[in-house]
């Protein structure tokens, strides 16, 4: 399940839980597309319910970061357990998108 909610005027924030696998990536788009067509001015992956995510929705992630910057929408991921931040730093995603804690 993935929810998208505003957290402040303009702002956007989308909440993924458990595991993102490949079964996952149609909802994922929609619930990309919605957080892009909501937003104004920054999108926050928040991955504090996130136990995994599979290489799809990687590719995903990266492809949204693009149709963010083409917006100019501001993008970032908070709330990482210590296990998904390390795999996200050792493909090198923290030089792409800002991680928060």
């Amino acid at each position: 399940m993935i929810q998208v909610r505003e957290t402040a005027p303009g702002e956007v924030e989308v909440l993924p839980t458990g595991h993102l696998t490949r079964e996952d990536m149609d909802e994922l788009s929609a619930r990309l597309e919605e957080a892009l067509a909501r937003a104004r001015t920054a999108i926050v992956l928040n991955f504090k319910d996130l136990k995994s995510l599979n290489s799809s929705a990687i590719g995903k992630f990266l492809h949204f970061k693009a149709q963010c910057d083409m917006k100019g929408i501001k993008l970032s991921i908070r709330n990482c357990n210590a296990e998904m931040l390390q795999l996200l730093k050792m493909i090198k995603f923290d030089s792409l998108i800002q991680m928060e804690n």
